[in-house]
């Protein structure tokens, strides 16, 4: 079982879904802003991306953006990267990407740190993926602190430094963050950056459920754990999940 590398985290570039499911379902899988308050041509967006009309709705998206409007820089961006109503170009995925982050959006500031770490569209560089990345952390956007967690356990653009990336982990985990749960599960059974405590791993494991290894993972914890700590450990992972219903 190894570290992830930082392009586990590249789905939010990647995966969007193109199935007919309700606007905001829809739409929040794919990333996308939805700030109902913006001007008629982000709206007009919205709706033409939800009925799959994707040039429409990236026409729409392009002259909200060339007015400014940060989500709809974002969500162009986006559709260039995955190549929905438009061709291909990273290079306009960047630029727009770049605008939108420019005005503080944490989601265009985590995947432009993302093209920047993986050379899409510019130059590798992790000096500024490891600028963006802090900016988007610093927000408390978990993609962010996940991804600049790895950094710091793979040491790219930082000193390799497991407290830091424990640190980020944890945050972006206590928001759900199943990455950053497998992440953080695999730092407490091999004692980076904290002792070694198999009960708080296996917590974590079961917390980020079906996500890469994680139920490999399991199976393999449990033939050098006892039955009273794997249990202890899902019951912990029970308490965390009902601790965060009744903060929401």
């Amino acid at each position: 079982m190894t570290y992830l590398s930082l392009t586990s985290g590249w789905h939010i570039m990647n995966k969007l879904t193109l199935k007919p499911l309700l606007l905001v379902a829809a739409l929040c899988a794919a990333g996308f802003s939805l700030h109902m308050a913006h001007a008629n041509s982000f709206d007009d967006g919205v709706a033409l991306y939800e009925e799959q009309d994707f040039p429409e709705a990236a026409a729409a998206f392009l002259e909200a953006a060339e007015e400014g409007n940060a989500d709809a820089q974002f969500n162009l961006g986006l559709m260039y990267l995955n190549a929905e109503g438009v061709d291909e170009d990273y290079e306009q995925a960047f630029a727009w990407f770049s605008k939108s982050a420019e005005q503080n959006n944490p989601r265009a500031q985590t995947n432009l740190a993302r093209m920047y770490a993986k050379g899409k569209g510019v130059r590798p560089d992790y000096d500024a993926a490891v600028t963006w990345f802090n900016k988007a952390a610093e927000q408390n956007y978990p993609d962010a602190q996940y991804s600049l967690g790895v950094l710091y356990v793979t040491g790219n653009g930082v000193p390799r430094d497991y407290n830091k990336a424990r640190d980020l982990f944890q945050k972006a985990a206590d928001q759900g963050n199943a990455s950053a749960q497998y992440q953080l599960g695999l730092m407490y059974f091999k004692g980076k950056g904290m002792e070694v405590n198999q009960v708080e791993g296996y917590k974590w494991m079961e917390l980020a459920g079906d996500y890469s290894e994680a139920a490999v993972f399991r199976e393999f914890a449990q033939q050098s754990m006892s039955a009273a700590d794997v249990e202890k450990a899902a019951e912990l992972a029970e308490e965390w999940k009902a601790s965060q219903e009744e903060n929401s």
